[in-house]
């Protein structure tokens, strides 16, 4: 499957931000054997993050800003870190930490919307195993962060290439 991740997004209204650079000693994006790694990508925008923790009594289109803020961002980190010659197979993964009061119980909840924006930018292939856990704190306070686990088109040129790197 080939998708111009940015046309797509704008057949969608929404627009990558720029990609992230990572705030420590890490990479933002690891490759290998045709799958792409994404670090985690808080809920930060260009004003600032969107804070947390997520309570019962959080507005839904806050919550919903907050996925969409993340899997933007690390979407953005993927495509800068693509080989040209690589697209997108399918999502396998997606992880969320939610910044949450300690009797909170709809991780899932919050992680929906997250979930659909990849639905809707890959499509079948968008559909991925997922994870939801509550944390007390995320970077910056943030209400969510998110990691994302996808693999590649071309995995075999990836483990060719691997091998022949092998003494």
């Amino acid at each position: 499957m080939t998708i111009d991740i940015p046309a797509r997004l704008a057949q969608l209204g929404m627009t990558l931000p720029p990609a992230p650079e990572p705030r420590g000693a890490y990479q933002g994006v690891v490759i290998h054997g045709g799958i792409a790694y994404v670090s985690g990508q808080v809920s930060r925008t260009a004003d600032g993050v969107i804070a947390g923790p997520v309570d019962r009594d959080t507005p839904p289109a806050v919550v919903r800003h907050a996925a969409q803020t993340c899997v933007l961002r690390a979407l953005s980190a993927l495509v800068a870190a693509l080989p040209a010659s690589s697209a997108v197979e399918r999502v396998l993964v997606l992880r969320g930490f939610v910044n949450a009061v300690p009797r909170f119980a709809n991780h899932g909840a919050v992680m929906d919307e997250a979930s659909t924006v990849l639905h809707d930018v890959f499509g079948d292939h968008g559909r991925h195993a997922r994870s939801a856990l509550g944390v007390s704190s995320l970077p910056g306070c943030g209400l969510l962060e998110i990691e994302l686990t996808v693999a590649l088109t071309h995995a075999q040129q990836w483990h060719d290439a691997e091998t022949q790197r092998r003494p």
